[in-house]
């Protein structure tokens, strides 16, 4: 049984909570299911958004990874088509894309960054520009340290920032560090392909969320079952690599998105050994999905479900009053929600609205 609970922000402005409806919309692409729905950016300018997704069930050969344009109109009914815009993106390690941001240029065409974890073991950050339905390859960056690459944020044109989730790069390392729960993770800065570490000592860093407005960085701790947030201009000069705050959450932080009224959403995993069971197929268990918003009056639980409709939500993003989760390990989207928020999960604003409170 689906158990959601959603500010009343969220529906008509107002303040506390109330049950809201949400259901699942089944992801496809040339007929065949989008698996793996890991991140995705919503363009509520466009009437699109942008899906990052390969079957990490599959052979690694033939994950079928790419990115994918949905338009929003078509989250109406239980099925959904998109379009694989990587279609003709085909490198020789294959295109597994992991955490990916849009960013909105002065010409109306759109920046994609994409971490790729190659089949080949190189994981690198695909460059793209995105203009109406055609996306082309800019480029790539590669870097040793970008081996455990998950997500990535835009600064500007040129920067970008991204997480390791961990600090080494070989299986022996990851395992130690998961076995005994080593704070390695870090936050990285490339600018123009050159890579330095900004900050470590993070329980897998997970999302990122840039303020340059409000000089914040927002990195998602997800062992730590915390968000922490950093000055950026400290990070950015080399001396603020301590967090300035840490707010706990309700599970384990995965990606991070803006709502309109400037809180910050994330998809929590409860249960980090349900997720792992989960993850592998372990006792056919199905862990849950929780969405959370962070703000000025604390933590905020916005959507729960039990993982039968959607199982371990990785990313939610706000989208027409409501919002819409995706899974890693899921070939579907949880929509909930309706009205308008004017809300993107962008680096640039892809649409400008009066915030409403949720």
């Amino acid at each position: 049984m689906i158990r959601v609970l959603l500010a009343l922000g969220l529906l008509a402005g107002g303040v506390g909570k109330a049950a809201a409806d949400c259901r699942a919309v089944a992801i496809v692409a040339q007929g065949r299911p989008v698996v793996g729905i890991e991140d995705l950016a919503v363009d509520e300018a466009l009437g699109q958004a942008v899906l990052s997704a390969y079957d990490r069930g599959a052979a690694p050969e033939k994950a079928g990874g790419g990115l994918f344009l949905l338009p929003l109109a078509a989250l109406g009914g239980a099925r959904a088509e998109a379009v694989e815009l990587t279609a003709g993106f085909r490198p020789a390690a294959g295109f597994r894309p992991h955490g990916m941001d849009l960013r909105v240029e002065a010409d109306g065409s759109r920046s994609v960054l994409a971490v790729n974890r190659r089949w080949d073991g190189v994981v690198a950050v695909e460059r793209f520009v995105l203009s109406g339905g055609t996306l082309r390859h800019r480029g790539s960056v590669e870097d040793p340290r970008l081996c455990r690459a998950n997500e990535v944020a835009f600064l500007d044109g040129d920067r970008f920032l991204f997480t390791g989730d961990h600090g080494g790069c070989g299986w022996a390392a990851v395992a130690a560090e998961n076995v005994f729960n080593l704070h390695r993770g870090f936050v990285g800065l490339v600018d123009r392909n050159r890579v330095r570490v900004l900050a470590g000592g993070i329980g897998f860093a997970n999302g990122l969320l840039p303020d340059p407005a409000a000089d914040r960085l927002y990195v998602a701790a997800t062992r730590e079952r915390a968000v922490l947030v950093y000055r950026l201009s400290a990070l950015l000069a080399g001396d603020g690599a301590a967090p300035v705050e840490r707010i706990a959450v309700p599970g384990g932080p995965d990606n991070l998105s803006r709502a309109a009224d400037g809180r910050v959403l994330a998809a929590v995993h409860p249960s980090l050994f349900a997720l792992a069971l989960h993850r592998y197929g372990w006792l056919d268990v199905v862990a849950p999905t929780r969405v959370v918003a962070l703000g000025a009056d604390g933590v905020t639980v916005v959507a729960e479900d039990d993982g039968r409709r959607l199982p371990a939500a990785t990313v939610a993003a706000a989208w027409s009053g409501g919002l819409i989760a995706g899974s890693a390990t899921s070939d579907r989207l949880l929509v909930c929600g309706d009205g308008s928020s004017g809300a993107s999960r962008s680096s640039g604003s892809a649409a400008r609205a009066e915030p409403r409170r949720w």
